[in-house]
């Protein structure tokens, strides 16, 4: 009869096995993913800039109106960029996010020449473990928070503005990972191990590719667009 020990000793064995692969196959991803990085996104998938470029041209388009208004369109830019930069990390990572979403960027105005920028993402992630496979799926909802400030030179005789984009935000802390289902029978500390690369997954995504676009992407418009899309500051009541 097959001892209870020894069955004890066996879930022991392999959950410690497990941990180890998934610590390897962590660092193995974040040096595949830094080096991509580095490299640049771009040389990985070639419509990225092309959506991007689409998306510079949206924006400015928003501000020849009167008055700026979200568009459906936006959202449809923003969320193909985010997705089409996450297949890319799905190649050279394995971990995959998918079924992003992204309702908009939105100003909220501080004063009349400045705001507090955000773009909320959500999406569904997938860590896969070796030789067990998919190990656990989660709930994925970060904010990538900035600031815009219109500045005026007054030392030109033209008083010529400018657009001055604040430090992105990036506190791994602060992504959310909700555990929606895992593989039966797989230890916690399994699970854990596959959120936290999946966290430094994305905190490395939001801090070198998103957060450096997202700057160029404010950065590119002038001043007079910002100044319509930041809008009036609301009145806080005390």
């Amino acid at each position: 009869m097959f001892q209870l020990w020894k069955l004890v000793l066996l879930c022991g064995l392999l959950a410690g096995t497990s941990a180890s692969l998934l610590d390897i196959r962590g660092n193995d991803v974040l040096r595949k993913l830094k080096s991509g990085l580095e490299r640049g996104l771009d040389t990985f998938d070639s419509t990225l800039e092309t959506i991007f470029q689409n998306l510079k041209t949206e924006l400015e388009s928003r501000c020849s109106d009167e008055v700026v208004e979200e568009t459906q369109e936006t959202e449809n830019l923003l969320e193909q960029l985010i997705s089409r930069i996450f297949q890319v990390v799905y190649s050279l990572t394995g971990v995959r996010i998918r079924n992003v979403q992204v309702p908009d960027i939105t100003f909220e105005a501080t004063s009349d020449h400045s705001a507090d920028v955000k773009i909320p993402i959500a999406a569904d992630v997938t860590v896969n473990l070796p030789l067990l496979g998919e190990i656990v799926n989660l709930d994925l909802n970060v904010d990538i928070h900035t600031t815009v400030t219109i500045e005026t030179d007054t030392d030109t005789e033209t008083s010529d503005s400018k657009v001055v984009v604040g430090e992105c935000t990036n506190n791994p802390e602060s992504i959310s990972l909700t555990v929606l289902h895992r593989r039966f029978g797989l230890l916690n500390s399994v699970v854990d191990t596959g959120v936290n690369l999946a966290r430094s997954v994305v905190s490395s995504v939001v801090q070198d590719e998103l957060c450096p676009r997202f700057r160029e992407l404010l950065e590119s418009l002038d001043a007079e667009c910002v100044k319509k899309l930041i809008g009036e500051p609301q009145d806080t009541q005390d």
